[in-house]
Order: structure tokens, then sequence, then C-alpha cells
């Protein structure tokens, strides 16, 4: 399988680049850069960074473009190649901040999407395209409370950013091509380090307020108890998608890599994160009050505090045979290499990561 790939050098991007090295794939990882030596250059430390053993570097092509540009920015060389030489498409490549104006979320998470789906239509044209995957997010459920779906979409729901409404219209664009594009959708909630090890590069999302507690910051936190917090490891979201694009099967349509049933309440997150941190139990506050230290980008991590959604993983699991592993289960892992690597301040490689397992476990 030759497997075009974008946002490789991204956090789930990079766990993808080493599944499809190690899975005997070869891929043309798309990348945005100046020129080809600089496209290397950024793929290069993707591949040191994920773990990835220096033998299988040459079966990965950096290409360099853009996912916004006519054409993905490609040259006509590397575009006819392409054409000729890949069989699917994996297309990770996404903007995830919270507070871009609309305009420029959809420049990369609709147009950009666009963009990656035409080139998927060149490549049908030859004849040679098996599977095309979509990386979206369950978070197109936006304030929608209740059950969400596999099959859902547009259901009423308001947006809390416009990184969720972008990725909701990209996917509706998806779906106008699924009727001539063998197309599978997989939709991550929060997603954190690897499981076995905590290995991450990205300290976003989850870990923000995380850090703060692990300072003794939050002494309060504003949240609903019984909301819904929905974590799944890297490597259980890269498992579905790696099963969207081998199945063999016909395109399974969405599939929610997600806790589903099993996703943490907050009050019950606060416990977890209590016990492993060793820490006194903070105050839950109304949802909407302040975290201390303020700002947008506190308001911004505080709206996922108060989520009232499920989302429905049934398909998923009965497609995948695949289920998330408990996040009680390797949460300590992921505080203890977050704090070994001073929470993103000081880089560690996923290779130091598995060595220091192992170290540990002998």
């Amino acid at each position: 399988m030759s497997v075009v790939l974008t946002g490789g050098t991204g956090f789930l991007g990079m766990e993808m680049l080493a599944r499809l090295v190690s899975g005997g794939s070869r891929v043309e990882a798309i990348v945005r850069a100046r020129d080809a030596e600089s496209a290397s250059a950024r793929v290069n430390r993707a591949l040191e960074e994920a773990g990835v053993d220096r033998s299988a570097w040459p079966s990965v092509r950096a290409v360099a473009g853009d996912v916004t540009a006519p054409g993905l920015g490609l040259s006509r060389h590397d575009l006819d190649r392409l054409r000729q030489e890949a069989t699917a498409v994996v297309h990770c490549a996404a903007s995830v901040s919270w507070s871009l104006p609309l305009a420029e979320a959809r420049a990369i998470n609709v147009v950009g999407t666009r963009r990656v789906l035409e080139l998927a239509e060149e490549i049908e044209r030859c004849g040679r395209l098996e599977r095309v995957v979509h990386v979206s997010t369950a978070y197109v459920a936006g304030r929608h409370r209740g059950r969400f779906s596999e099959d859902d979409l547009i259901v009423g729901q308001s947006f809390r950013n416009t990184y969720e409404q972008a990725k909701a219209e990209g996917e509706g664009l998806v779906r106008r091509f699924a009727d001539r594009l063998p197309i599978a959708v997989v939709r991550p909630s929060i997603v954190v380090g690897e499981s076995a090890t905590g290995w991450t590069p990205a300290f976003n999302v989850i870990y923000w307020p995380l850090r703060a507690f692990a300072r003794g910051l939050l002494r309060e936190v504003p949240a609903l108890p019984g909301s819904h917090v929905d974590i799944v490891p890297v490597d259980y979201v890269a498992g579905v998608i790696e099963h969207a694009l081998r199945s063999g099967a016909p395109a399974s349509g969405v599939l929610h890599a997600t806790a589903g049933p099993d996703a943490l309440t907050a009050d019950r997150l606060i416990s977890v994160a209590c016990d492993a941190m060793r820490r006194e139990r903070p105050r839950l506050v109304e949802v909407g009050a302040e975290l201390p230290g303020g700002g947008e980008q506190a308001a911004l991590y505080a709206q996922y505090f108060d989520m009232q959604v499920e989302f429905d993983d049934a398909r998923t699991r009965e497609a995948t045979g695949l289920a998330p592993p408990r996040l009680e289960d390797y949460f300590d892992r992921l505080i203890a290499f977050a704090e070994r690597a001073r929470w993103g301040k000081r880089p560690v490689s996923r290779a130091e990561a598995r060595r220091e397992l192992e170290r540990t476990a002998a």
C-alpha cells in the first residue's frame, strides 16, 4: 500500500506515520514546507520523535505542499507521481486551534479537506484508490446533549468554537464525496499520550488543567459533576484509523474513536487525578466561573467540563474488535511522563519513553 499522509508531523499524524511504516506501507508525507529539503527535515524530525527505526526511513518520502492551496501546492512532478503511485489517503492535517476566526479555521479544515478529496479523485481516476480515511473529531457534536451516534452530524447543535464548526462543515463536505470515493471517517475525542508509556509531544487540551492542578493552582474547578470527559490514548485512535484503512471491507462510514459509555464523569476524573497527584480534592463550582490564572485560554478549556453528550461507539467496537483502555489504568503513566517532560518544556522522544518503561519494568 502506498499512502498519502497529511499532518504527519502532528501528534496523531506522527503516530500514523510510525504505524504505516511498521506495517510495510510506503508513505508520501505532504508537509507545509518551501521546498523538498525543508520538507525532508520536518519529516525526519517527526520520524525521530516517533521512535521509527532509521532503517525504515527510506520508505517515507517527504513532499512539500500546502493543503489549503490548489493542487495541495504540489509540484507538477509530485502531483503526477501521486496520481500514478498512491493507493490510499489518510487526512490528518487540521488546525486544532479553538480561537481562530471562522474564515481561518475553514481555510484549513474545510478548504484543506476539499483539496485532499480532489487529489483522491485524481487517484481514483487512475484506478488505484483503495481507501480514503478522513480524521474528524467527535466534537462535531458541539453542544448537543444526550446520545450522539456515529451516523449523526448536524442535529441542531450549536458550537463552542470555530474548530468544532469548521470540522463539522468539513465532514459535511466529505459526505458529498462519499458516493464516489471509498471514504471512512474517524472521530477521536480528547486524545492523550500513549497508554503504555504516557508519551506525547503535545501538552494541550486536557493537559492544561492537569498541569495547573499538579502545581496546586486549581482549588476550585468549574464543572458539572456528571458531565462526560471523553479521553482516549493516541495508540487507540491510531488503531481505529489503521483498521479503517486496512480492513479491506467497503468504507464503513463514521467510526467513533472515543471512550463512549466508558468515559469518566468530571467528578470521577477529578478523583483519579487527586489519587495520581496526591492532591486534595478541589471544590466543584458553577460552570462559567473563571479558572485560576483566568484569561481566554482558561475559558476555552473550561468549556469541556460541562459536556452532556455521550458518544455512541457501538459500530466501532463491533467493526474493529477494539475497545479503548480504561483511563484509570494508564492515567498514572500520563502524569509520570508529563512530569518527566516538564509538561512539554523538555522534549522526550518515544524511544526514550519506551526505554524508561523497560528500565522500570526490569
